[in-house]
């Protein structure tokens, strides 16, 4: 089962700590407040946003209704009928709403701030409408819609005031008018020695001077909006609205400060809590991207000018309040959290066993400190039996790869997470091509994919020093490590029982045995292809790999480099690029081929008829028609003779051949390659007989019967 990546409210890293004490801060906070919820990349931002609404859902909205999908204003006139009550005294706040704000979805659209208040706006109609219709109140239905149709007019106002002049509604909302300061800025430095720069200057402060009555409009369009915002949150009869919003670190620089700004303004009302996940270090990018360089620095004068590296964090803290960072995680809580993935990728996310083994782990987790790895047993305890041995064998691979992976992830729980599915996705994508359970294995398949990730140099070396039989001969010996003191503990072991023993007398014909010396196991290193592969084998990460479970030795790893293609073909590109000087030479012809002789001679069978299928691929599709033999013919004489276990594949080739689109070439010259003695020569004959038999050409059909006789 591939596991989900999106946001989950199953705690596996104990982040309800964060949830709990946003919730906390939300509740204690007596005006508006916005919470950072920072992070990098795959933290885990998205799932204590979802944390955090279903703390404050379970509290605030316990008994309440669901508020219609659909806002009509013409049953909200229906609904206002005679006899509901005359005031609203007495009449019950509902604790809190919760808004969704996803900024990425908006990463298209030509506001974000217009995108945000209005994402807002839609759900305080929304709440006013579902309070009044349980607690009815005469006229407040009409004023609902009287209200709502003022602020939807305001925001339209605002995007017209945007499209007609941007300086507006930045002033409005905070915003530095940048671009009529860039313009002075840019200007004044030649303002006064060249006439032409100067009025450039005049036509572009007076064309961004136009838009004052567009600025103005704007701020009335603002103003009114804020009234009727707080009329409309008056309506709703909240005790605060809480808006959570997601992804922003993954919008351009446009779209996160729009959405920022948007925030900054409703910060100014009452009541209202923002918890904004993402990476500030993306956002303080953003904020360096979306303001431009008001003054330059130049020279010894820095006097007004701005650093913008302080600026961007400064923008930051003013927009956020009170950031919260994740805390990275260790390597022993990755390691269960690892354990965790495996286990859920067997037994499904939304398990009772999941849900106890959640509780148990978050338990250790609250001691990091004192951090304990779960036991076999205790797993089977919380698992009970029938699950446990469902999922055994992934405990097992779990426990052989968790502190590898944790130390090399850098406790990021996405790439975790990213990790442990390819694994899950490689073994199913394996099974379904036709590989058996013994063809690869699992718990290999998960060591394997350790060093393709983390050090890929070293799988690719793996790749180059296997055998015919796909085993590496690295693994077929991994000494040990000497335990320091090791030999000295048994000198003085040997030592301590002379001195305990008592010497006894000897009899006159009794000799002494001579004491034999202990000879010490031999271990013959293995020759490797490659001499760089010797120092990988040296360096202590890639030690610890080797001998960890499970066991290479022998293995075939040929099936595993098979199943984990998508970068890098091994078995074909990678033989090509080492095979390619000779397959050159033989196309080159016979003397570049003799120069290489020594060479051919040494490469394995399997290379040989590797360059040879690639040599006679290229030959079939050549122009074969000419008299004299091509060179890349002549070439593949000379190899087959260097290797002659290639004669029977040579033969068969050349059947393949078509006999009337050869030249005279084919019917002789073959004696060296497939000498008269050779067991491949009455396929030869089978060859000539086709040329004499199919040849238009009375003189290829001649010298060809005169090669048979």
């Amino acid at each position: 089962m591939i596991l989900s990546d999106n946001e989950t409210k199953l705690d596996l890293l104990n982040n309800q700590a964060i949830a709990k004490t946003v919730v906390s801060i939300i509740r204690d906070s007596k005006e508006s407040v916005s919470i950072g919820v920072h992070g990098d990349w795959g933290a885990g931002k998205s799932s204590i946003l979802a944390m955090i609404e279903e703390i404050l859902n379970s509290k605030c909205q316990e008994d309440e209704e669901e508020p219609d999908d659909e806002f009509s204003w013409e049953e909200l006139e229906s609904d206002d009928l005679e006899d509901r009550v005359e005031d609203e005294k007495n009449l019950p706040v509902t604790g809190c709403i919760i808004v969704r704000f996803n900024s990425w979805e908006y990463q298209g659209f030509e506001d974000a701030k217009i995108a945000l208040m209005s994402t807002i706006v839609k759900a305080l109609q929304k709440e006013a409408k579902a309070f009044y219709k349980k607690h009815p109140v005469k006229g407040a239905l009409k004023k609902i819609k009287d209200t709502c149709e003022n602020i939807w007019k305001n925001l339209d106002g605002l995007g017209l005031a945007k499209t007609v002049g941007k300086v507006g509604f930045s002033i409005v909302t905070g915003t530095t008018p940048v671009a009529l300061l860039d313009i002075i800025t840019k200007s004044a430095k030649e303002l006064f020695n060249d006439e032409t720069k100067r009025d450039e200057f005049i036509t572009a402060v007076g064309t961004a001077l136009k838009n004052n009555a567009t600025e103005a409009s704007s701020y009335k369009e603002m103003a009114e909006f804020r009234t009727n915002y707080k009329e409309l949150f008056q309506l709703a009869h909240i005790e605060k609205l809480v808006v959570l919003i997601d992804d922003l670190d993954r919008c351009l620089p446009k779209i996160a400060i729009e959405t920022l700004e948007a925030v900054r303004m409703f910060l100014s009302m009452e009541n209202t809590a923002f918890i904004i996940a993402a990476d500030d270090e993306m956002i303080k990018y953003s904020v360096k991207e979306y303001f431009p360089r008001v003054l330059e620095k130049e020279g010894d004068d820095l006097v007004g000018a701005i650093d913008y590296n302080h600026f961007s964090d400064k923008y930051l803290e003013k927009l956020i309040q009170i950031p919260l960072h994740i805390p990275r995680i260790g390597v022993g809580e990755a390691q269960l959290y690892i354990l965790m993935l495996l286990i859920e990728s067997e037994v499904g996310h939304n398990s009772k066993e999941m849900e106890a083994l959640s509780k148990s782990v978050i338990n250790r987790l609250s001691r990091p400190w004192a951090l304990e790895q779960l036991s076999t047993e205790e797993l089977k305890k919380i698992l009970g039996d029938e699950s446990y041995d469902r999922t055994v064998d992934k405990i097992k691979i779990a426990k052989n790869i968790d502190q590898f992976l944790a130390q090399h992830t850098g406790g990021n729980p996405r790439t975790i997470k990213r990790f442990v599915n390819m694994l899950l996705l490689r073994t199913m994508v394996a099974r379904n091509r036709g590989f058996s359970e013994n063809d690869l294995e699992m718990a290999v398949l998960a060591k394997m994919m350790l060093i393709e990730q983390y050090h890929y140099d070293f799988y690719k070396a793996i790749a180059e020093e296997l055998r015919d039989d796909g085993s590496c001969a690295a693994f077929d010996v991994i000494p040990e490590p000497e335990e320091k003191g090791d030999r000295a503990s048994d000198e003085n072991q040997k030592v301590a029982n002379e001195e305990t023993s008592i010497e006894k007398p000897k009899k006159a014909q009794e000799v002494e045995p001579k004491e034999r010396p202990v000879e010490e196991p031999v271990t013959v290193k293995p020759k490797y292809k490659n001499t760089s592969f010797c120092q990988m084998l040296e360096q202590k990460a890639l030690k610890i790999w080797m001998k960890s479970e499970p066991v290479l030795a022998g293995k075939d790893l040929r099936p595993y480099y098979f199943a984990c293609t998508e970068q890098e073909d091994f078995f074909f590109s990678n033989q090509e690029k080492k095979l390619n000087d000779l397959m050159l030479a033989v196309r080159s012809g016979k003397f570049t081929t003799l120069s290489r002789r020594d060479q051919i001679m040494r490469i394995e069978n399997e290379d040989s008829l590797f360059i040879f299928k690639r040599i006679t691929a290229e030959i079939f599709k050549s122009d074969l028609t000419v008299s004299k033999a091509p060179k890349i013919i002549d070439g593949l004489r000379l190899f087959v003779s260097y290797r002659t276990e290639l004669q029977g594949a040579l033969v068969e080739f050349l059947l393949t051949l078509p006999g009337d689109k050869l030249g005279i070439w084919a019917t002789g010259g073959w004696d060296e390659s497939i000498p008269k003695k050779s067991i491949a020569r009455p396929k030869l004959r089978e060859f000539l007989k086709k040329i004499c038999e199919q040849t238009k050409d009375p003189m290829i059909k001649t010298t060809a019967e005169r090669e048979l006789e």
